[in-house]
């Protein structure tokens, strides 16, 4: 063996040592990377019929979604842990899904005959396997990609991940010669505490130095393990993830997050001087100059074959976004002191805050609030507007207010979009799971599951916990209708099988109808919300 193939071994040791947990990431949805080609007027492969690659699949949780949802569709993943491969065709074959395909492999044995693919995604791979490695991941995605094919993939960056360059070599050098993955993970994380709390006032480094301790603080152990704690991580600037891209025969379309690439997005003094320095550069050029302004650490690159780069708009095309279908989860906000009476306020799922006095942008907003997880076509934003629009307003202003609403929303992260409806339906009397998710949910409760549960906007998502909440998931079948839910959960908070929220016993307490229907609508509730039910 040479030294690639031992750290290869290394990292799918690692991997069968500390399982990767596998679940969905929104950005990397099928549908979500056709609809944003489409903005820089591009045409992708529709997603019904569609073929998925991904590269470093894990247990397939990030597939799943896809191929349950689409059966006329098929996915295939390759991974080069055996063990985290064998675990997903296990849940896979319960679900009894015959369009996924999970493969224990390396990513450098993938030939041209391996087959083409409509979407490749290669996510959190690329900065963690030798150089060897991420030629193959390009040569795979010039290869393997159809000819209108999108390719997803995701890498750390400089100069954001320059700080955590150093924590992470703290890390390492606290934890050489720990016998165990255990004591390597302790002693880690007693490097952290210095980080946070023992650095001399002098230290040049010492704001971004805890900054970065202190983030790294929040996340989950086996995060911590295999970013900074395996053999390879190699960030690298944007430019040269383009250019090695370019030298693959590929061409860059843009970040899986346009509205990240807008200077605009990030302050006045950030669009202006950037503006002043880059106005004339080419578009990789300007990111990059971006890149250093906000510090970026991450990127979610998409790419294209390079005979496609003179069909790439430079910047995206707002108006295509009237053939679309929309959903935002969005919830009502207190005003804080001193604002507008009429000013409204909205919080969204990563707890950004987003307020408005323009009426239309109030109908747009509680349009998709209430329909969530529903996806709205924007005709029927349209409708909502209209009714709190000025009188004699045309369609085209209009429209051009709603376009306007939308991007604001886009702006803080909080819109989803997509060219095809997601396939929610308005709530129906007979809760039922979306596709997937009845057999998912059942092993959940029985066993450790290796993959995560999602809903159709391709989001990772938990199921409620509490008791309540556990009876009712486990009731749920497209078959028992509201009224029949409310009776079973009654006759159970009657008999003591199910304890009420509060702690206090309903044991034998009659006339519990109202109780029920109170704590069944919570329930089912948070269940819409989350996305699972159809």
């Amino acid at each position: 063996m040479n030294q690639t193939d031992d750290i290869v071994q290394a990292l799918s040791d690692a991997y069968d040592e500390t399982p990767y947990e596998s679940y969905a990431f929104p950005l990397t949805a099928p549908g979500h990377l056709r609809a944003v080609a489409s903005l820089y007027g591009l045409q992708a492969p529709a997603i019904e019929t569609a073929r998925i690659l991904e590269l470093g699949c894990a247990a397939g949780g990030n597939l799943l979604p896809f191929a349950a949802a689409h059966p006329g569709a098929h996915a295939t993943g390759v991974d080069l842990s055996a063990q985290q491969v064998e675990s997903g065709q296990a849940v896979i074959k319960a679900m009894g899904l015959k369009n996924i395909d999970l493969r224990a492999m390396s990513i450098t044995d993938i030939s041209k005959d391996f087959g083409q693919f409509d979407y490749i995604i290669v996510h959190g791979v690329f900065s963690w396997v030798p150089p060897v490695v991420r030629d193959a991941i390009l040569r795979v995605c010039r290869e393997n990609l159809s000819p209108n094919g999108i390719a997803y993939i995701s890498y750390n960056t400089y100069p954001g991940w320059k700080a955590s360059d150093v924590v992470r070599d703290a890390m390492i050098l606290n934890s050489h010669g720990a016998q165990t993955a255990q004591e390597r993970l302790s002693r880690a994380k007693d490097m952290l505490s210095m980080l946070e709390n023992g650095l001399a006032e002098g230290n040049p480094l010492r704001s971004a130095l805890q900054h970065a301790a202190r983030q790294l603080r929040r996340h989950s152990d086996y995060y911590l393990v295999h970013e900074y704690l395996e053999a390879v991580n190699s960030p690298c600037y944007f430019l040269e993830f383009a250019a090695a891209a370019q030298q693959a025969g590929l061409a860059y379309l843009t970040d899986a997050e346009p509205q990240s690439c807008m200077a605009s997005n990030y302050g006045n003094n950030v669009a202006v001087l950037h503006n002043a320095l880059s106005a004339d550069a080419p578009k990789e050029m300007r990111e990059q100059y971006l890149d250093f302004a906000v510090g970026r650490q991450f990127r979610k690159s998409l790419l294209v074959h390079q005979e496609r780069a003179p069909e790439i708009l430079e910047t995206p095309e707002v108006n295509v976004f009237e053939k679309m279908h929309f959903g935002a989860n969005l919830t009502a906000a207190k005003a804080p002191a001193g604002a507008p009476s009429k000013e409204r306020h909205y919080r969204t799922a990563r707890g950004k805050g987003i307020a408005s006095i323009e009426p239309t942008f109030v109908a747009v907003a509680e349009a998709l609030r209430l329909a969530w997880p529903r996806a709205l076509p924007f005709a029927e934003l349209m409708d909502a507007a209209r009714s709190k629009a000025k009188k004699g307003i045309s369609q085209e202003e209009l429209a051009e207010l709603v376009l306007t609403h939308l991007v604001l929303i886009l702006n803080v992260s909080a819109l989803e979009y997509r060219i095809e409806s997601t396939g929610y339906l308005p709530a129906a009397a007979k809760p039922q799971w979306i596709p997937g998710l009845e057999c998912l949910q059942r092993l959940a409760s029985s066993d450790t599951l290796p993959v995560g549960i999602y809903n159709l906007w391709h989001q990772h998502v938990q199921l409620p916990a509490d008791e309540v909440s556990k009876f009712v998931i486990r009731h749920i079948d497209g078959q028992t209708a509201i009224t029949d839910l409310r009776t079973l959960l009654r006759d159970a908070l009657a008999s003591g099988e199910v304890g009420h929220p509060s702690g206090k016993s309903l044991k034998r307490v009659r006339n519990l109808d109202s109780t029920a229907q109170t704590l069944l609508s919570d329930a089912i509730g948070v269940l819409r919300s989350r996305g699972v039910l159809l």
